[in-house]
């Protein structure tokens, strides 16, 4: 990479990131597709276009041809990805990039390489077997029907990884259809004779994971909650806009206050993360947490603004809904994630 290059990486401003991103989500995603059921083989093109626009590099390190940014590079297209109920699954891919930095040989440096290159898109999931005794069978891996290769990470953070390569012999990939359509899901079956042990830091791929998920969250959450209040403004009843009506004012204010504070959090938990301070891994862990609270509520509202017109399977409030219903057992359930995050919190609070 020249000097030139370089120099703009390191003037890369956060909100350039988001209008590009708006751009490109609002040419290339239509949300409504998703109700003819489209295969995975349907944003083929958005990711090449995310590739293109250099998303993939943000976060890779400078001497392996990266743009050597922080997550918070990252976190404004999250958010936007969240907007647009982009179907294109890239957290996962950058999340391998976050932990394969340091690598500099063997397969997990191979694999960056080509996540760098733009020939790998990378699956992820947690388990608690150690890579021998692993099952046969991953279920429900996010962006598994399109991924290159899959990384298994152990729940508890630091350990030994495996990782597999999922066009080689033995795998078998199976689409699942989930209550969520605007992503794609998936079984994948494996032989376990063909994985490669990794050493990497899991806990970064789980923070990464839960603030990918946190900023997808929040931008939908924002987005359900405009048009929700912008219908409120032109549904008329008794003569006047329900919008005006003191009960539905206080409700969205509620909810509005609600995501204000999910987003605060998620700030503050993406600069430990970016900087790798403070309790970095278990603040990511509660901006999950707050972040599916506010989506679920503000899209279940929503459902309720809109009356009888919301209830209707067609309405853009289902998918909202459906997608925040999925956001909140991506990583575990809410009850799973609070036992994951609470000893960290719980041990440091007694520290004082």
């Amino acid at each position: 990479m020249t000097a030139d290059v370089l120099d703009v990486a390191e003037r890369m401003d956060p909100e350039e990131l988001r209008d590009a991103a708006r751009r490109l989500l609002a040419d290339q995603v239509d949300r409504r597709a998703v109700l003819d059921a489209p295969g995975p083989e349907s944003h083929g093109a958005l990711f090449g276009e995310m590739a293109n626009l250099g998303w993939l590099l943000l976060t890779a390190p400078a001497a392996r041809g990266g743009l050597d940014q922080s997550f918070e590079a990252l976190a404004p297209i999250y958010e936007e990805m969240g907007r647009a109920l982009s179907p294109a699954a890239i957290a996962s891919t950058m999340a391998a990039v976050d932990m394969l930095r340091a690598q500099d040989d063997g397969p997990g440096a191979e694999l960056l390489d080509r996540i760098i290159a733009g020939e790998a898109r990378v699956a992820i999931a947690f388990t608690r077997a150690a890579p021998s005794t692993l099952p046969q069978t991953i279920s429900l891996v996010p962006g598994g029907t399109e991924a290159t290769d899959l990384l298994l990470l152990p729940e508890a953070g630091q350990g030994q990884a495996a990782l597999f390569d999922l066009r080689g012999p033995g795998v078998r990939i199976e689409q699942v259809e989930t209550w969520d359509r605007s992503r794609f899901f998936a079984d994948i079956h494996l032989d376990t004779a063909a994985l490669k042990p990794l050493q990497v830091a899991g806990e970064i791929g789980r923070a990464h994971c839960d603030l990918a998920i946190a900023w997808d969250c929040i931008g939908g959450a924002q987005q359900a909650l405009d048009e929700a209040i912008a219908y409120m403004g032109t549904r008329k009843q008794f003569g006047r806009p329900i919008g005006s009506f003191q009960a539905l004012k206080h409700r969205a204010a509620d909810l509005k206050v609600g995501l204000e504070v999910a987003r605060a959090l998620t700030q503050r938990a993406t600069a430990a993360f970016a900087e790798r301070s403070g309790a970095w891994a278990d603040l990511a862990g509660q901006a999950h947490l707050l972040a599916v609270d506010s989506y679920r509520a503000i899209t279940e509202e929503s459902i309720q603004f809109h009356g009888g017109i919301g209830f209707t399977w067609e309405h853009d409030c289902h998918l909202f809904l459906k997608r925040a219903l999925m956001n909140e057992v991506l990583l575990g359930t809410p009850e799973q994630v609070r036992d994951r995050v609470a000893p960290g919190i719980l041990e440091r609070a007694l520290k004082r």
